[in-house]
């Protein structure tokens, strides 16, 4: 197979692409785009195997399996390396769901599939990006999957005696038209699958066909040179996570990526001579290594400290992570490529194929037994366990009632028949009240409604939009918002929702939102402009629904913000447990009350306006100085910010003063 000639600028080339992403995810506030050198990489990889493939199809000595066989020499061996220690340091630190989660990224990265389960996972319930150490090989799977299907495409082109370069151009204009259309309403899928990715290789591929005619002139070299430089350094200096990504924005990095490889086709330029320095080629030969190490290195520093690294442990893990890349690279990758005695194409697919059953026996080990649970101990165990502490009947009432037609047949509880007295209306936090609330209402006669939805607070025409994409509340909000204030046995509607995400956006602090797509708010026009008043527009909406409800002869309650933790609370505290001694995490007050002390006074303003009445559970947990995590020795939250429903069951007394409001069946029958 045909080796383009090297080229050092190249090699710094992936220099300007990796230490950006490391940068980003070390958490440097000033790199807030530094995942764009992820879509360099998407070129540069485009350009030179496209070009093997290509030079070698001319030549007639293309061969699919001489090409496959080149690319697990390439890729295999460092990531089997990673694979292996990250899979050995999770069985070491990990608590058993997370070890869980573990095992099904190593078997969708030895699969070239974690895009797709990345893709799958994504939600409002995803786990943080820095509890999931193999979340970087996402784009090994963009890759490879893009890599089955180019050879294939140029042999049969090749042997119809068509021309490769009119193929490749639409079909990666079809891509990064796809890519513009829709990555605002499909952000995740935009983001992770190969459909709106492609043509970010197939800018690279395009390059390589000779899409581009040659740049002769030196003053032209210079210029594309420099521009390509500005496009990425800008990119990772300018885009953030409230860039609609990738769409049009990711034409500036990868524009930047193709300009810089064209210009150094043709000649020297000071960009080039830039980026062929040794120490920007040193670290470009370690690129490969650098991207697969610096992440499961991070993630295990942050899944200890639970926090972000300050600036001294981030350059100490930016020089470990460089460490471990140089010995990556020296011991595993440079003796693969072509080491004595493996130059049997047999040696080089056999071992392949050893090292994919291994890593998947080793997940599958870890899967099948539930993470390991025996290697903890017994109280460590109980603590994480609650993780799955949920409300009985939780998914038949809750996860699974997304359809429209079913938001208006609500389940039951407390005393468990028809006509239900109270409602408990909201987003996800509204399912967690019901533990709360329904041992007195069973033992009072009354019957509780659930009408919820995550992420959709109960005010006419809300929409959540995450960086564009609607969430559709609206919809949910026509069906149940009528039919609420229809119902003449309703007598108490409880308003239960994660307030601070509406009025703020996702957390200042802590993990467990760091790496989510921003959180706008709004209405059926669009998302609020930039400078608008968030929180006003919510409690406004907030205060008309308790006033639509009182004039539909409804009481109304109102849930105050809980002191939520910023990472999930069972996983903490068993680190904690295993790692940290008898030290119990807590919130400030100082914290909590920098998050929730707006919304507190806006609810009492609304309470004293509306009669609404205030249920404060937040007293359950937050004295002067902090806000416990744990209460009766469970977690208090089996996430972030969700109630366990073993510690919402001991809060009834906080539901009271609603259950009093609502008649008995013996006073109605007086």
């Amino acid at each position: 197979m045909t080796r383009p000639a090297y080229r050092p600028d190249i090699d710094g080339l992936r220099c300007l692409a990796v230490v950006p992403v490391v940068l980003f995810h070390l958490g440097a506030p000033w790199m807030p785009g530094g995942f764009v050198g992820v879509d360099v990489f998407f070129v540069i990889s485009g350009f030179l195997i496209t070009t093997i493939i290509s030079r070698d199809i001319a030549a007639g000595s293309f061969s699919i399996l001489t090409f496959y066989e080149r690319r697990i020499r390439r890729i295999f061996p460092a990531l089997f390396a990673v694979l292996a220690v990250s899979l050995i340091g999770a069985a070491i630190l990990f608590v058993p769901q997370d070890l869980v989660n573990m095992a099904q990224s190593a078997v969708a990265a030895v699969l070239f599939s974690a895009n797709i389960l990345f893709f799958l996972e994504a939600g409002y319930f995803d786990a943080s990006s820095y509890e999931k150490p193999l979340l970087h090989t996402w784009s090994l799977g963009i890759e490879e999957q893009f890599y089955i299907f180019l050879p294939l495409l140029l042999l049969v082109i090749a042997r119809r005696g068509g021309r490769m370069l009119p193929w490749v151009a639409g079909l990666t204009a079809a891509s990064l038209a796809l890519s513009i259309a829709t990555t605002k309403a499909e952000p995740t899928a935009a983001y992770y699958l190969l459909p709106w990715r492609a043509w970010e290789l197939g800018i690279g591929a395009m390059l390589a066909l000779g899409a581009a005619p040659t740049m002769t002139h030196p003053l032209v070299r210079q210029a594309a040179g420099a521009t390509g430089f500005a496009l990425i350094l800008g990119s990772a200096l300018l885009i953030t996570r409230e860039t609609p990504f990738p769409g049009a924005a990711a034409l500036a990095p990868t524009l930047g990526a193709a300009l810089i490889l064209h210009a150094g086709s043709a000649g020297s330029s000071v960009v080039g001579r830039l980026l062929s320095t040794p120490p920007a080629v040193w670290v470009g030969r370690l690129s490969y290594s650098f991207y697969l190490w610096h992440w499961p290195v991070i993630v295990a520093f942050v899944y200890l400290a639970m926090r972000m690294p300050e600036p001294a442990e981030a350059a100490g893990l930016f020089a470990l992570s460089l460490g471990l890349s140089w010995i990556s690279f020296r011991f595993v990758e440079m003796p693969f490529r072509r080491p004595p005695g493996m130059n049997d194409r047999r040696y080089v697919f056999g071992s392949a194929a050893a090292g994919t059953a291994l890593t998947l026996t080793a997940a599958g080990l870890l899967l099948v037994t539930g993470g390991l649970p025996g290697r903890l101990p017994d109280d460590v165990l109980r603590i994480s366990a609650s993780a799955h502490d949920t409300p009985e009947r939780m998914g038949e009432c809750y996860r699974r009632k997304t359809a429209e037609e079913s938001w208006l047949a609500p389940c039951i509880f407390g005393a468990g028949t028809e006509p239900a007295r109270i409602a408990i209306w909201g987003d996800s936090h509204a399912p967690t009240m019901i533990p709360a609330i329904e041992a007195s209402a069973r033992a009072r006669g009354v019957s509780v409604a659930l009408y919820a939805r995550d992420g959709c607070p109960p005010i006419e025409g809300f929409q959540v939009f995450w960086v564009g994409q609607s969430h559709d509340c609206a919809a949910f909000i026509d069906r149940t918002y009528p039919a609420i204030l229809a119902d003449p046995e309703i007598e108490v509607v409880v308003i239960a929702l994660r307030a601070p995400i509406y009025t703020q956006g996702w957390l200042p602090y802590g993990l467990a939102e760091r790496d989510r797509t921003p959180l706008l708010i709004g209405d059926r026009s669009g998302p609020l402009a930039p400078d608008s008043d968030r929180a006003a527009f919510f409690f406004a909406g907030i205060e008309r629904t308790i006033e639509a409800l009182e004039d539909a002869g409804k009481a109304a309650a109102l849930v105050y913000p809980l002191p939520e933790a910023g990472f999930a609370v069972p996983a903490g505290l068993a680190r904690t447990a295993l790692w940290r001694g008898p030290h119990t995490p807590v919130v400030s007050r100082t914290l909590y009350d920098g998050r929730s002390a707006g919304i507190v006074a806006a609810y009492d303003a609304l309470v004293a306006r509306t009669g609404a009445i205030p249920i404060r559970l937040d007293k359950a947990f937050c004295g002067a100085l902090s806000c416990d995590l744990v209460r009766d020795d469970v977690p208090v939250f089996r996430d972030s910010n969700h109630l366990t429903a073993t510690v919402a069951r001991g809060l009834s007394a906080y539901f009271d003063p609603v259950l009093d409001h609502v008649r008995t069946e013996a006073a109605l029958a007086d």
